[in-house]
């Protein structure tokens, strides 16, 4: 695969981590027992593979796992404990924990026993996360000096795939390249394996407008067009979302093809769910091709359908100049918080400033 072929071989060859490699191993001389450090980020943007190379770099012995699969307390008592108090014939031993977030609810041992591994380990100890705040981790983070790792930015992204494209020869054009690199999220490793799978033919420049989409993923029967169609569209993955929401009750006239189609669409969401919460946009492409799926349901439609916006497209139109007005006022309050948090409080507000004076 091209993603493994054009992996860096070095620390050099990183793209966009130079100020974290340089904390990497400014944390590495300054280790002390009872701390680990714990990096988190997007998926795709180095934080294994920075590890592992510069333990290659000082010439340490990784002892690397991955919790994901090895996450019961039995496993890591047996194994990860002992080898974190073992000194290595290598040379010095770096221990890598992996998907150390990929615990569920039931593995509440195993985050115990890492966290005394931690405590008692001879040696330096890696975390790796996608979301170092996830509720699980609570307990484990007092023991861990965070370090987050940054998306790469889409420019890098885009030279990166442009070098691969020529060597490669693959046909390309900039416009296919650019949108790559916009879709990746900062994903470099789905990016370069997004360049390997798609050709002109598959990733036109030709942009599909809605209806089209709408057309294959409900009447194509095929979940490459389908998902084809998705890729080459204008409308970004939300709003392809509440276009198929608003009208799989327009195109089925079947109940059960209803229930199915929302069915599947519940599942896209919770894909979704996970990219807003997390940050992990590897789960962006798993939502269009759940999306895209909706198009393997035997549909007997022929007649015309007009599809309608979503509903929630309008709301936020019609509303557009007095929400500006009102994120305008909320500024002006100068009430030294966020305007998420502006916002979530201000019903409140209203209401206290209407009892307040009613007697006026």
């Amino acid at each position: 695969m091209l993603s493994e072929k054009y992996k860096p071989k070095n620390l050099r060859e990183v793209l966009s981590q130079r100020d974290l490699i340089l904390k990497v191993n400014e944390w590495l001389n300054q280790w002390k027992r009872g701390k680990a450090l714990l990096i988190y980020g997007p998926s795709g943007t180095g934080k294994s593979l920075i590890v592992n190379l510069v333990a290659k770099e000082r010439n340490m012995n990784l002892f690397e796992i991955n919790a994901s699969e090895k996450r019961s307390a039995s496993f890591i008592k047996e194994r990860l404990l002992p080898a974190s108090k073992e000194s290595s014939l290598l040379g010095e031993r770096l221990i890598l924990v992996d998907d150390v977030d990929s615990f569920s609810e039931a593995d509440r041992g195993g985050i115990a026993e890492i966290i005394n591994v931690i405590k008692a380990s001879s040696n330096p100890i890696i975390l790796i996360a996608n979301d170092a705040y996830d509720p699980k981790l609570r307990s484990l983070r007092s023991h861990c000096e965070l370090l987050r790792i940054r998306k790469i930015p889409v420019n890098i992204i885009e030279k990166k795939l442009r070098e691969i494209a020529l060597k490669e020869k693959l046909k390309l054009g900039e416009e296919s390249i650019r949108r790559i690199a916009l879709n990746s999220g900062g994903d470099i490793r789905s990016a370069i394996n997004d360049i390997e799978t798609y050709n002109e033919n598959t990733f036109r420049d030709k942009e599909s407008n809605i209806f089209e989409v709408l057309n294959k993923v409900f009447r194509g029967k095929s979940l490459i067009k389908a998902s084809q169609a998705i890729d080459s569209s204008d409308k970004d993955m939300d709003e392809i979302f509440w276009w198929i929401e608003q009208n799989i009750p327009l195109e089925y006239q079947n109940n059960e093809l209803i229930a199915k189609a929302f069915e599947i669409l519940s599942k896209a969401d919770i894909f979704r769910s996970q990219v807003v919460k997390n940050q992990n946009y590897r789960f962006r492409k798993y939502m269009k091709d759940t999306i895209a799926s909706i198009s393997l349901l035997e549909n007997p439609q022929k007649r015309f359908i007009l599809y309608k916006p979503p509903q929630r497209l309008i709301t936020l139109g019609a509303t557009k100049v007095s929400r500006k007005d009102m994120e305008e006022f909320y500024r002006n309050l100068n009430l030294k918080c966020s305007m998420k948090k502006i916002k979530e409080q201000a019903p409140l507000l209203k209401i206290i400033l209407r009892e307040k004076f009613k007697g006026y």
